[in-house]
């Protein structure tokens, strides 16, 4: 039994130990010119981030103004590189149903979005490792041009990429 238990462990050996070896050692003697020595102590961390976007907005003819929180947390990106979220409507900031639309609009941190229908809404800076930005979605529910009865709806689209 102890044979087993001895071949068993130097079978082990053999196969383990060498995953944890230096790639190559260096040695000092009495006899080295050089009585120093020197290693390299690495770690990588990947890039990572959370984001964290609202679930959805309804507006009522009650609720015309809905606030909502994008969360960006656990930054981690190379020297020089910024994380990125940017916002994309479907259509053009109106919700639409056939030919009808009532208009909305997009506040960051109560700033008004450019005429554009896609823009950055938070920029993180390597080095930084979280941003906010409060946003507010109003609508007048202008029904002018609401030419049927049911539901009118647009898609916002997040995307977060690393420049």
């Amino acid at each position: 039994m102890k044979r087993l238990i001895s071949f068993l462990v130097c079978i082990l050996m053999i196969f383990i130990l060498p995953k944890y070896a230096v790639a190559e050692e260096e040695i000092i003697t009495q006899d080295s010119t050089d009585k120093s020595g020197q290693i390299s102590i690495d770690y990588s961390i990947d890039e990572s981030y959370t984001v964290i976007i609202p679930a959805n907005v309804t507006f009522t003819d009650e609720t015309t103004t809905v606030v909502g929180g994008l969360q960006v947390s656990d930054v981690m990106i190379k020297e020089g590189k910024t994380l990125k979220v940017n916002v994309t409507s479907l259509n053009n900031f109106k919700m639409i149903n056939g030919d009808g639309y009532i208009n909305y609009s997009l506040l960051v941190n109560s700033n008004e979005l450019p005429e554009t229908n896609s823009c950055d809404v938070i920029v993180v800076h390597a080095g930084e490792h979280s941003g906010w930005a409060v946003l507010n979605f109003v609508t007048e529910l202008d029904k002018e041009n609401a030419l049927y009865a049911g539901a009118y709806n647009d898609t916002l689209t997040f995307t977060v990429s690393i420049d």
